[in-house]
C-alpha cells in the first residue's frame, strides 16, 4: 500500500475505495431524490439504504448484451427488494428430465447410507 493511500485510509477512518463508493452512491441518491424518482417495479419512494440500479430489459444472454448493458434507457431505479424478486422470476425454465437428473443428483450429496439408515430406522420409510 502507498503511502499516500494509508494516509488517506488512516483520516477517512475506512479504505479510500470504499469512501468513493460511499460518496458515489450518497451523489446518485440525491440526484433520484430531488429527480422525484420512484421505485421502477412498485413506484414506492426509494431510501438510500434500500435502492438499486437495474436493467428493465435481461442483458444477460440477450442478442446484444454488451449494448444492452450500457443502454442507459435500459436503467431503472428499484428497491433492493423489489429487484431481487424480479430476478429470482427470470430462472431459467428446465426440462422434466434436467429437474430429475438435479434432484437425483441433491439426493445423492445429501442421503448417505447413514443418513438412509438413520431415516429408516426413525420412520420406517
Amino acid at each position: 500500500m502507498t503511502n499516500t493511500r494509508k494516509k488517506k485510509n488512516e483520516q477517512l477512518g475506512m479504505d479510500s475505495g470504499t469512501a468513493s463508493y460511499r460518496l458515489v452512491k450518497d451523489l446518485l441518491f440525491n440526484y433520484i431524490y430531488d429527480a422525484g424518482i420512484v421505485c421502477y417495479r412498485c413506484g414506492g419512494e426509494l431510501s438510500r439504504e434500500d435502492f438499486s440500479i437495474e436493467h428493465k430489459e435481461c442483458w444477460l444472454d440477450s442478442d446484444d448484451p454488451v449494448g444492452l448493458f450500457f443502454d442507459l434507457k435500459n436503467i431503472a431505479y428499484s428497491h433492493k427488494s423489489c429487484n431481487y424478486k424480479a430476478k429470482r422470476k427470470r430462472q431459467p425454465i428446465y426440462s422434466i428430465e434436467e429437474i430429475k437428473k438435479r434432484d437425483k443428483e441433491s439426493r445423492k450429496r445429501h442421503w448417505t447410507p447413514e443418513k438412509r439408515r438413520e431415516h429408516y430406522l426413525r420412520t420406517g420409510n
